[in-house]
């Protein structure tokens, strides 16, 4: 297990009682499937956080403390899309990040950011399929969405891995489990809805926090002080 401290405690402890608080739903007895109009609300609802979030990772610059601007990046970090300067790497060029990134054709992706891009959108057509076209779940999904949240939560902490693919599926997953756990809830009612895309904001700003202070971490270990990239 590596080293807990400097880790925010208080976020990740308060993540897994919502967890817990999840879980304890799912164990009740259920009731008959029913659609109304609040399942297009809770759709719109959960399908905005989730382009937002998916939005948010193609511009790390807008949620980091770093001053370097985009446009100062190395041309392998960023790209331009109609126009607007997208960044899908903004990790310190050191080998204490390697495992962070990997790279296409020539360009840097960060693994982090990539992973849950996939995920925000895997989370939409799961939502989707539930409340606009009524697909039904089987419980065991929801569960599985409890389990992909506990997982991208704790593998920061818990796990030292140098190898991009992994950071990747486990942020994928985390977000897409966002999606599973309240299509995987027929007939427990709205609450549990409303209860979960609540906590879906707070774990992740849980993941950011978990994120900076591996970043932290890396950083502290390397000793050395860099420019550093935007993130």
């Amino acid at each position: 297990m590596r080293d807990m401290r400097g880790t925010p405690l208080a976020s990740l402890v308060i993540s897994l009682a919502g967890v817990a608080l999840v879980a304890a739903f799912l164990l009740q007895p259920r009731g008959i499937p029913s659609y109304s109009s609040f399942n297009l609300y809770v759709w719109g609802l959960f399908s905005a956080l989730c382009l937002l979030g998916a939005t948010a990772t193609l511009f790390p610059h807008l949620c980091s403390h770093v001053e370097r601007r985009p446009i100062d990046l190395d041309p392998s970090r960023t790209s331009s899309f109609l126009g607007i300067l997208i960044v899908h790497g903004h990790h310190p060029m050191c080998d204490g990040f390697q495992g962070h990134e990997f790279a296409v054709n020539g360009k840097t992706f960060c693994a982090g950011c990539a992973g849950l891009l996939l995920g925000a959108f895997i989370a939409v057509i799961i939502a989707t399929h539930r409340f606009v076209f009524r697909f039904t779940y089987p419980t065991i999904a929801a569960l599985a969405g409890v389990g992909f949240v506990v997982l991208g939560l704790l593998y920061l902490p818990l796990l030292r891995t140098s190898i991009p693919v992994i950071r990747s599926v486990f942020n994928a997953t985390f977000v897409a489990g966002f999606a599973l756990v309240p299509v995987g809830a027929d007939g427990l009612g709205p609450e549990l809805d409303l209860i979960v895309v609540g906590l879906c904001v707070f774990w992740m700003f849980t993941r950011i926090q978990l994120s900076s202070w591996d970043h932290r971490r890396v950083c502290c270990i390397c000793g050395y002080r860099c420019d550093g990239e935007v993130g």
